[in-house]
């Protein structure tokens, strides 16, 4: 009996782990951690290639809607994509779909909102996650940080 479960059950979390690796197929740029998201636009350069990041209001609050506009040059996108993750502590899934803006091509846009924490200091990677044609998934990630006020 128990041969006959792990029959059945290992190849089943074999293939969800290749499903796991194969969403994130493609090209991660190095995190953007020297500039402040709160004060201004920050860009992320890779060749002819880059990527911005604009939130508002700014400085960005706690707990309330933000909007998000990315620009991306040099790039095909058939979908984008904001996840924002806690670093120095897990604070539960957070994606957003961007719209793309029909009349300005390579620009996109969206609302989303930062989780209350406890810490005095928490540290977030935003991450623009950029679907292209060729199925590949392109990963620019930003950081930012927020003050308990």
């Amino acid at each position: 009996m128990k041969t006959r479960i792990l029959s059945i059950v290992l190849p089943l979390s074999f293939a969800s782990l290749i499903g796991c690796q194969q969403a994130t197929d493609g090209d991660i740029w190095p995190l953007v951690d020297n500039c402040d998201l709160h004060q201004q636009t920050c860009l992320s350069q890779q060749a002819e290639a880059s990527v911005s990041l604009t939130l508002h209001p700014q400085p960005i609050p706690i707990a309330k809607p933000i909007q998000v506009e990315a620009q991306l040059q040099a790039l095909d996108a058939v979908k984008v994509e904001l996840d924002i993750s806690g670093i120095n502590m897990y604070m539960g899934y957070n994606r957003v779909p961007l719209t793309a803006n029909a009349l300005q091509p390579g620009r996109y846009h969206g609302t989303t909102m930062l989780a209350f924490c406890t810490n005095d200091v928490m540290e977030w990677q935003f991450t623009l996650l950029i679907h292209q044609p060729n199925g590949e998934v392109l990963q620019v990630p930003f950081k930012l940080e927020t003050r308990n006020r």
